[in-house]
């Protein structure tokens, strides 16, 4: 049993720009502003994490499976965010955002360090506590 997991579930999401998009022979490979240490869960090899939402920035995009893979901003190989092809409902575009949702147990980022000088990512409070309307703010990284 795993209560700090229990207690953050349906919490969290982590969110990734497309930096680049590969067409390969029958899927894409993108290329995301973020490392596979962003979702340590793809450091433990287990492929847990659920499928990312697509949100385009051209709602345009003609609809369509398109399968894909997701690599991460660094030069090695194993980087890679998901091994498996996603099917995702239209083509990724560069731009386009990946939401990965319920990362906040364990997965988000306990791994994250400034390797190869990339900025540790921000992160979103949202606080609907005893006010009518959810309020949001960045959370203050430690030092």
């Amino acid at each position: 049993m795993e209560p700090g997991r229990a207690l953050l579930d349906k919490a969290g999401a982590t969110v990734f720009r497309i930096q680049g998009v590969k067409d390969r022979a029958d899927y894409q490979l993108l290329t995301v502003d973020g490392t596979s240490l962003s979702l340590s869960e793809q450091w433990f090899n287990s492929e847990f994490l659920p499928d990312p939402c697509l949100l385009s920035r051209d709602p345009d995009v003609p609809a369509g499976t398109c399968p894909a893979s997701v690599g991460a901003a660094t030069c090695l190989e194993s980087d890679l965010l998901t091994w498996r092809k996603i099917p995702f409902p239209r083509r990724p575009r560069t731009g386009d955002l990946l939401v990965y949702p319920n990362t906040a147990g364990y997965q988000m980022d306990s791994n994250e360090s400034s390797f190869h000088d990339l900025p540790l990512p921000p992160k979103v409070v949202i606080d609907h506590t005893e006010r009518p309307r959810p309020r949001w703010r960045l959370d203050r990284q430690p030092l």
